[in-house]
C-alpha cells in the first residue's frame, strides 16, 4: 500500500511536470519499486573499463575531450546556437556506460578494503572497524580511497548534467524555448568536469589537453 500511494503522488507530479521531464520521471517512478532495479551503488558497477592505462596522460584526454565539449556547448548556447550546441553534446558518449567507462580508465580502482566494507557493512559497524591487535581500523582515512569516492562522484555528477542537458537541448530547439535551465545544466556538468581533472596533476592536465 506505502508503495502504491507514493506511486499516485509521484504520477500527480509527473502530471504537473514540464512535457521535457515527465515521461523520464514516470519511468522512474513506475520502476522504482519494481524488484531487482532499484540496487545499492555504494560501489562503481562493472562497465567494461580495463584500467590498464589507469592514471596517465592516454587515458586522461578522452576526459579532457568530453570537457571541452561541454564547453564547446556552453559558448554555442550563450551565442544562441542551439544547433551547435547540440552537436558538441552528441559527440559526448551518448550512453551511460561508455560515458562512465571513460572515466573509470583513468580513475583510481576500488581497492580490497572498499570492497570488504561494502560487503560487510554490518560487521564493519558493529565492530568499529577492529581489524586485529596493533592493526590500523578498517575504517580509517585512506587517501586512495578518499580520491577514488570524489572521482566517482564527479563522474556521477558529469554525467547526470550532461544527460539532463542533452534532453534539454534537443527540447529547447524543438520548441523553441528559455534556455536558462540549459545553461545551468552544461554549469553543473563544468563544476563536476572541472572537480575531476581537479583531482589529477595539472601538469598530466595541461599535457592531455596539448593532445586533442
Amino acid at each position: 500500500m506505502y508503495a502504491t500511494a507514493l506511486l499516485a503522488c509521484s504520477c500527480v507530479a509527473t502530471a504537473m511536470a514540464p512535457p521535457r521531464l515527465a515521461r523520464r520521471r514516470f519511468i522512474g517512478a513506475a520502476t522504482s519499486f519494481v524488484p531487482g532495479v532499484a540496487v545499492g551503488a555504494n560501489l562503481p558497477s562493472d562497465n567494461g573499463a580495463k584500467g590498464d592505462q589507469r592514471g596517465t596522460v592516454t587515458a586522461l584526454v578522452p576526459i579532457v575531450r568530453v570537457a571541452s565539449g561541454i564547453a564547446q556547448a556552453s559558448r554555442a548556447v550563450q551565442a544562441g546556437k542551439l544547433q551547435d550546441a547540440q552537436k558538441a553534446l552528441d559527440a559526448i558518449p551518448v550512453a551511460e556506460k561508455p560515458f562512465k567507462r571513460l572515466f573509470d580508465e583513468y580513475s583510481e580502482p576500488v581497492s580490497y578494503k572498499q570492497k570488504y566494507k561494502d560487503s560487510n557493512a554490518f560487521v564493519v559497524y558493529y565492530t568499529q572497524g577492529f581489524d586485529g591487535a596493533g592493526r590500523p581500523g578498517i575504517e580509517a582515512p585512506d587517501a586512495k580511497e578518499e580520491r577514488q569516492t570524489r572521482q566517482y562522484g564527479y563522474r556521477n555528477d558529469a554525467w547526470a548534467a550532461v544527460d539532463d542537458a542533452r534532453a534539454e537541448v534537443k527540447y529547447c530547439i524543438e520548441e523553441k524555448a528559455e534556455t536558462t535551465e540549459l545553461g545551468s545544466m552544461l554549469k553543473r556538468a563544468s563544476a563536476a568536469l572541472d572537480g575531476y581533472l581537479g583531482l589529477a596533476p595539472s601538469s598530466d592536465v595541461a599535457a592531455a589537453r596539448a593532445k586533442l
